[in-house]
């Protein structure tokens, strides 16, 4: 799930999933942070609300396969 992050917010605060208590303020995580398993189980618990969101592109990111080789001379 690379350039996503997950938006977590409880229906009630305090609720737990995942080894986590949820506010019902929402929380940005990494995906890669979590296990299959704890992504498949937030995204399934009703008492949570759960978004996917796209990152933008990073600017500053090397295009292509890589930044080219210094040239040597």
């Amino acid at each position: 799930m690379a350039g996503v992050i997950l938006r977590v917010s409880a229906r009630r605060p305090g609720f737990r999933r995942a080894g986590r208590a949820w506010d019902t303020a929402p929380t940005d995580l990494n995906p890669e942070t979590l296990t299959a398993e704890q992504v498949a189980a937030l995204k399934a618990e009703p008492m949570l609300v759960v978004e996917e969101i796209a990152l933008p592109p990073d600017p500053t990111a090397p295009k292509g396969k890589g930044a080219p080789a210094p040239k040597e001379g």
